[in-house]
């Protein structure tokens, strides 16, 4: 038990200066971009994801046959530091382009190194130890994302948006410390040691281990949609920003600083209090059937009252079961997984799958927005429909091996 806690504190704590560095650069490379190129082409940079994300999974999975767990989860944390550092030096240049390389950058990083981190600690807890102790391990580390937050609203306006980029670069310091401790005191994945080395494309970046368990594509099709719709309802969210803040770059950076500080203060409360009485005293099923039910109530109430509140509370709830209920659920799909699962079709799923899902809608959205068609029109009903796919997907993710 002793163990267990150290081992939880240290990834947690790698997480939690991860968030906040994250939000640091959440804020602030997406009111550049904006600034660069306007909200109306959020799609086209969006678009780009599932290129990054194909690379990514690929290198990672090619890091992971060489290196094992340990090297790569160092080796990615100082890539992304490195990469912060060099756009930060290129916005001091004032090359605009930039600021597009550092919106995919942001995509992706948090994803890789978080999802790192829950491989490691799904290595070492088993089914009951985790049910208690997921929604703690999210809360410390959903406290970054709220230490991040107030960062970024107390900071972007004396400091300037830009230079908040590198305090996330500088943040993933302590986090390499700290999961690089963890390594070396609980070691590598002990069913790593006998696992046999992925041989084949496919293997290596995950697809061929989701593929032939069919709950694992049921949670891939729901992290699909589920991401889609909090594209559409992000998009939707930030128009109505710009329009609100006209241009002010560093006043609109501070209030989407304070709004994430309060939406992820809220995320914490539910990883501390909502996620262990959800994970321990109610089937699983209803647990997932709880989000997409609560979502698809918000999004019918923003359709019918279109505003800024309304929007704003409907990606808010996405957000925070996202970071709290749903993070706690769905690694316990993973948790009886053997290694390849754990660290290759999680990452395929949770990397690749989450941000290729807002990127490939974003490619369909850009080109019918340079068609002429108004998408923003319509952002709130295909988060509607995707919400009820989502619905319609627990069932297959929940049913039981003897179920027919």
């Amino acid at each position: 038990m002793k163990s267990n806690l150290v081992l939880v504190a240290l990834m947690a704590g790698a997480a939690f200066f991860t968030l906040s560095g994250y939000e640091l650069i959440r804020s602030s490379a997406t009111v550049l971009f904006k600034a660069a190129y306007g909200a109306e082409n959020l799609p086209v940079v969006m678009a780009l994801m599932p290129l990054v994300m194909f690379a990514g999974v690929w290198g990672y999975g090619a890091l992971l046959t060489r290196f094992g767990p340990r090297l790569t989860l160092r080796i990615t944390t100082i890539a992304a530091a490195c990469l912060m550092l060099l756009c930060y030096g290129a916005l001091q240049l004032e090359l605009l382009w930039v600021t597009a390389v550092l919106f995919l950058l942001k995509e992706f990083y948090v994803v890789l190194l978080i999802e790192q981190y829950w491989s490691y600690i799904n290595s070492r807890l088993d089914q009951d130890t985790a049910k208690r102790f997921n929604g703690p391990i999210t809360g410390l580390a959903g406290l970054g994302s709220v230490v991040g937050g107030v960062m970024v609203a107390q900071l972007a306006i004396p400091f300037g948006t830009e230079n908040l980029v590198l305090l996330a670069a500088i943040a993933l310091i302590p986090a390499a410390l700290l999961s690089n401790t963890a390594y070396r005191w609980f070691g590598e994945p002990a069913d790593h040691q006998d696992g046999p080395p992925a041989e084949t494309f496919s293997e290596g970046v995950g697809w061929h281990f989701v593929k032939r368990n069919p709950r694992l594509l049921a949670l891939l099709a729901i992290v699909l949609s589920s991401q889609i719709m909090a594209a559409v309802l992000d998009f939707k969210f930030q128009g109505m920003l710009s329009g609100a803040f006209n241009g002010d770059v560093d006043a609109e950076t501070a209030f989407q600083g304070e709004f994430w500080s309060y939406l992820n203060a809220v995320a914490v409360a539910a990883q501390f209090i909502l996620t262990p009485i959800l994970l321990t005293a109610v089937a699983l099923r209803w647990v997932h059937l709880l989000m997409p039910v609560v979502h698809l109530a918000l999004i019918l109430w923003a359709i019918i009252e279109p505003g800024l509140w309304s929007v704003g509370a409907a990606f808010f709830a996405f957000k925070v079961f996202d970071y709290s209920v749903f993070r706690g659920a769905k690694e316990l799909i993973y948790l009886p997984l053997g290694f390849q699962e754990r660290f290759r079709a999680k990452e395929f799923i949770d990397v690749f799958g989450y941000r290729t899902s807002k990127g490939g809608s974003s490619i369909i959205i850009a080109t019918l927005q340079k068609s002429g068609v108004a998408m923003s029109q319509y952002y709130l009903w295909i988060a509607l429909l995707m919400a009820s796919l989502w619905l319609a997907l627990v069932f297959p993710l929940t049913r039981k091996r003897d179920d027919p």
